[in-house]
Formats: C-alpha cells, structure tokens, sequence
C-alpha cells in the first residue's frame, strides 16, 4: 500500500492510547451546601467564611459545627461521605486485610427520638444486558485486466515475417490463461502446507469459536505444552527476533514517493505492464473486557498468533537483438514478513483504586458471552498482456498495467464501562491473524531493433511481497488467585443479593463512583481474527520491433538516437493489520491459565531466475518464426476467465 497509509494511522493510535491513563472518574458531587469546593478542583482550598448564602435549613450537611459527627455516623443510606469544613478523621484502611477497614455503622436517632438505628449497605441493581458483538466483514476485489495490444502499420500483419494476427493473439491468450491458472493453483498449495493443518479455520465467526473451543480443550489434555510453533513476544523480522526492536511505524519518517520517469521526447518506443498495486488493511480496538478485574472462575485461555507467508514465482525470458542492452534487471525482489507482538500493562495499572462504590449495577448474560470479531479481505487481480509495438519515427510509450485495489476496514467496538466483569465459566480469547501475498510474474519479452544500434533497457523484476501484522495487548498479564473474599462477593452477585455489606467496597478496586459489573453466568469469548489475501497474474508477452529512423524524423531529432524499454515488474502487494485488544488489569483465576503466542512467517521463492539472451537480428528471428508456428499448430480452445465464488476459489481460500 501507500506510505503512511493505515501503518501510520494504527501506530498513531497506539502511540497515543496510553493518554486513557491520565484520566479519571468525574467527581460526585455528594456536598450540595453553598460552601462547596468546586467540582473539578482537586485541590482543597480554604473555605470563603464572607460570603454570605441563602440555603435551606436542612441542607446543613456542609456547615462548620461545633461538634463534627464522627466519620461513620455520616454513612447512612441518605446521606453519603461528604466534603466536610472540619478536619476529617483518618479514612478507613482500604487495602488492609480482613473486613475491618469498613465496620457496620449506624446513624442515632435524632434529637426526641428513642433507640434503634439504620444499618448502611451497598445498594445493588441486577438487569439483563452486556452488549455482544458477533461481527464479520467481508471485502473482495475481483479485477481482470487481459490486455491484447498489437500496434502495427494500417493493414499490417506481418513483422520481420511474423504472422501478428488475431489467430497468433488468442493461441498465446490461451497459453497464457491455463498458464497462470496452474501456477497459481500450485502456488496457493504450497502457501497452504506452510500453515498447520490445525490452524486451517473457517473464515467466520462460527469457525472461529468452534476452533477456539477445540484447540482449548488440547491446551488442557497437553497440561498447556508450547505449541509446535511457539515464540516468546518481540518484534519479528524473517523469522528472526530483533533485538532490540526497530523503531515503531509512527517514528520513522515516512519515505518520500520515487519520481515518475521522465522519458523525455525523443525516438524510441517504451511498454510497461506491471507496477500493479494491491493491499489490504484492517484496524480492530477492542475495548469490551477493558474494565479494571476480571473474575474467572473456570481456566483462562489467551493465546496471539500471525501467519504470514510471501509465494512469488518470477521466470523471465528475455532476448534481445539489433541493439545495445544498456539495462537488464532480473529479479532484485523484495519480500518482507513483519510480526510484532506488545504486551503493556493495564490501563488502570497507574490509577489509584479506592473504595468500590455506594451502588453497583449490575448486567447479566444468560449464557455465553460473545464478543467476536472477523475480517476477511481478498484481492485478484489478473494483468496478462500481449502487447506487440512497432515503430520508428515516433515516441511511443505504452501502460498497460498500473492497476490499483484495496481494501480498508476500521473497527472500534466497546467501551470503557465495566469495574469488574465476572465469568461463572471459563474465558476463551484469541487474536489470530493470516497474511498471504501471491505474485506471478512470468514474462516472454522479445525486442528487435534494425539498423541503428538503439539503447535497450527491461525491468522484469523488482517486485515487493510485504506482510506486517501487530498484536497488541493492555493488562491481561497480571494474575493472581481467587481468595475468600472474592468468592463471597461472586456468589452474592450471582444469587441476585441487591444489598451487600460495605465490607465488599474493599474486596475489589473501584473508583469511589458507580461500581458497573458485568456477571456471565457460561463462558466468555473474546476472539479477533483477520484474513488477508492478494493474489496477481502479472504474466506479459512483449515483443518490439523497431525500424530505422526517416530522413523526416532524423531532421527533427538532429540526435537520432533511439531506445526501447520494457518494464513488465514492479509490483507491490501489501497486507497490514493491526490488532489492539484492551483487557482487564488485574485479572482473579480459579481455574488454571494458559498462554500461548505462535507464528510462522515463509517467503516462497522460486530457484530460476529466468533466461536472457542477446544475439543478432538474423539469429532472432527463425527462432521467433519456430515459436509462433510451434504454437498456432495446436491451438487450444479459447477459456474463457471465471470469477468464481470465494467459497469455490481454491486460491482465495489459501488460509482456510
């Protein structure tokens, strides 16, 4: 894809998605006297004793008393801790052991009351909800851009004694489409054998969650064994851990675009038919299970795992003759497999937890819970060309290629709601990501020059296959066991208690405002995964003729010189993905944990690097004759170009 493109948009995000640790919960108001402090001051300033307000006798809660109620007797189902003018006593010790921090209190009665007294308690409200997402994205892009071009002389069918006609054209069409439909077949074949024969998933949100569900159970029956393709997390090149790591996309100065080639004006004749540009990018920010714990009362699974694999197959025939071959460049492509994985710490790992609140709410799930997410991004693009020039007293370029599809696709689902999210089951997340670059690039270029020893250059390389894949995790690293405490609180929460001892305030980290608690009773599936495919058919007959200048021409350009250049490379095929999932800081396991990262990265590169030869015109040319008659001799059936469905596609299922 394009510099800067999605690379420095996910990586901006990245940079900048630390910032959600500087802020803070708004401030309840629970103080509405007239010398109330701001509410946006968190600095306590001195109280303004000139003022004078007009407020209603029983809105006293903030006045300076001789006698300052003691701390406790302030908690009562009413009348909640207030901002008062007096010195406060020490707070309750929220992170000590025990359930002494916060004892039951109790309010006296008023003045002409008799005994007795109201105990405080944590309101709870129990309603369904919790908003699931099951979400799949498909985008395909299917282009054929078959381009047969024979630029002769008016009533011309004969070159150098070679029959150019439309019975030449559609016998090496033929050729060329059951050419590139084997390859490619083959090609997407061994792609596929680079990928575990575990790994093939089904390319939808059901697939996936029957994947996770069966590869977690062998997690459990192997006791949680490295798998066969295990890594430790870091920053991928090749196959190879960089360390230290590169600097990140959004710190690397994004390189400036290449000029276009100035070809001048001069005599000369110039065909490129590659510099086809295909990519695919997706972003997915999960913020679902971005709350501050999480309770698990079965196992944990939490596995991250990229695939990547570059297939390019790049045999050139190249002859030339009549000429001076200035330029040949073979090959000289480039393929890159990228995989970086991120672990930082919780969102609330800086924030300072205090009491759980006065009132919870809390939603429940009936069942499993479902926050699934998947794309799956498909590319085909076919560029055969037979392109035939002839010329001699013109300049002449010829494009036939440059063809550009892509696929863009942004996901920000969830919200930072939930304190605590409760699993009565297990938790199941995975991110999974398949990268696959598929480029043929066979090329036939023959070019033919008479007379005047004009310069020759061909570009039949040079192509780039890249891959780069980031998965990158807040919290979830930080486990510790169930205890006492938190189980009491679970199964209160889960028999519907709507009032609980203030005690329960300290079994948990809260923010002091509404505690929002999320309580599925079956398992949690938390799963992203990304499919990205591009498959090119960039297979060219080239051929060039080029006759001697006129005395007209030659009159024109005093220079006189001439060149032919063919570019049939230059390729670019980009997939990117990167993968953001924001999960709990502090994460209470009453099963057992298991943890996997797994990647395998191929570049499939072929061993020939094609064929060259230059030779002299009479050499070229009973060759060139044997060729066509060789193949117009058994002209195959002409077969016609398919767009079949995915589904049917054997390539554009090459991750299954």
């Amino acid at each position: 894809m394009v510099p800067g493109g999605i690379t420095e948009v996910v990586w901006h995000f990245a940079g900048y998605f630390q910032i959600i640790n500087d802020i803070a919960r708004d401030r309840i108001d629970y103080d509405p006297s007239a010398f109330r402090n701001l509410q946006d001051d968190y600095v306590t300033p001195r109280p303004n004793y000139e003022s004078d307000p007009v407020f209603d006798p029983l809105d006293s809660q903030g006045l300076k008393t001789l006698e300052p109620a003691p701390f406790e007797e302030l908690h009562t189902p009413r009348l909640l801790p207030i901002k008062s003018l007096s010195p406060s006593p020490p707070q309750p010790d929220l992170d000590s052991d025990g359930l002494a921090g916060l004892p039951r209190l109790s309010l006296p009665r008023g003045a002409g009351g008799g005994g007795g007294g109201a105990e405080f308690k944590i309101t709870v409200q129990h309603q369904e909800g919790g908003q699931q997402t099951e979400l799949e994205i498909k985008q395909h892009n299917f282009m054929v851009d078959n381009d047969n071009l024979l630029v002769l002389a008016h009533g011309e069918d004969l070159v150098c004694g070679l029959p150019l006609d439309a019975a030449f054209v559609a016998a090496q069409s033929d050729l060329i489409a059951q050419h590139s439909e084997a390859v490619l077949e083959r090609m997407a074949d061994e792609a596929n054998d680079q990928i575990p024969k575990e790994w093939w998933i089904p390319q939808n949100g059901t697939g996936i969650t029957e994947f996770v569900t069966t590869y977690n159970e062998d997690q459990v029956s192997q006791d949680g064994a490295p798998g066969a393709h295990s890594v430790q997390p870091g920053y991928y090149l090749n196959g190879v851990l960089q360390d230290p790591a590169p600097l990140p996309p959004y710190e690397t100065p994004i390189p400036q675009p290449e000029p276009a080639t100035d070809l001048g004006n001069g005599l000369g004749q110039w065909a490129e038919t590659g510099a086809n540009n295909s990519w695919n990018a997706s972003l997915i920010v999960d913020l679902s299970e971005s709350g501050r714990s999480m309770i698990v009362m079965g196992d944990y699974f939490k596995t991250n795992a990229i695939f990547q694999t570059n297939s390019i197959v790049d045999h050139d025939h190249v002859e030339m003759a009549g000429g001076d071959p200035l330029s040949i460049l073979k090959g000289d492509n480039l393929t890159d497999n990228i995989a970086d994985f991120v672990q930082h710490p919780g969102i609330y790992s800086d924030v300072k937890a205090t009491f759980a609140g006065p009132h919870w709410n809390v939603d429940v799930v009936d069942g499993n819970y479902y926050s699934i997410h998947t794309v799956v991004q498909m590319n085909y693009l076919l560029d055969n060309d037979i392109v035939v020039q002839k010329s001699a007293d013109s300049h002449y370029e010829l494009y036939s290629g440059g063809n550009e599809q892509g696929n863009l696709a942004e996901v920000f689902d969830g919200t930072i709601h939930y304190d605590l999210i409760i699993v009565a089951g297990a938790y199941h997340g995975m991110n999974v990501i398949f990268q696959n670059n598929l480029l043929l690039n066979n090329d036939f270029i023959k070019m033919l020059a008479d007379g005047t020893d004009p310069s020759q250059s061909v570009a039949s390389g040079q192509n780039e296959l890249n891959n780069k894949a980031t998965i990158e995790n807040y919290g979830d690293d930080n486990f510790e066991p169930m205890n006492q405490n938190l189980e009491s609180l679970v199964s209160a929460v889960g028999a519907g208690t709507t009032t609980l001892d203030p005690s329960y305030g300290k079994f948990i980290d809260g923010s002091g405002g509404v505690f929002n608690v999320l309580y599925v009773k079956g398992d949690y599936y938390d799963l992203n995964a990304v499919w990205q495919t591009n498959v090119v058919s960039d297979v060219n007959m080239v051929m060039q003729f080029l006759d001697p200048p006129s005395a007209a021409a030659l009159a024109r350009d005093t220079d006189g010189a001439e060149s032919q250049s063919v570019t049939t490379g230059k390729n670019l095929l980009t997939n990117d993905v990167a993968i953001i999932d924001v999960g709990a800081t502090n994460t209470f396991v009453n099963g057992q944990v298991y943890g996997d990262t797994i990647l395998v990265q191929a570049n499939l590169l072929p061993d020939d690097k094609g064929h060259m030869l230059t030779q002299d015109a009479q050499a070229l040319v009973p060759e060139l004759i044997a060729f066509v008659n060789e193949s117009q001799e058994e002209t195959p059936a002409a077969q016609p170009i398919l767009c079949t469905p995915v589904h049917e596609d054997p390539i554009a299922s090459v991750t299954h």
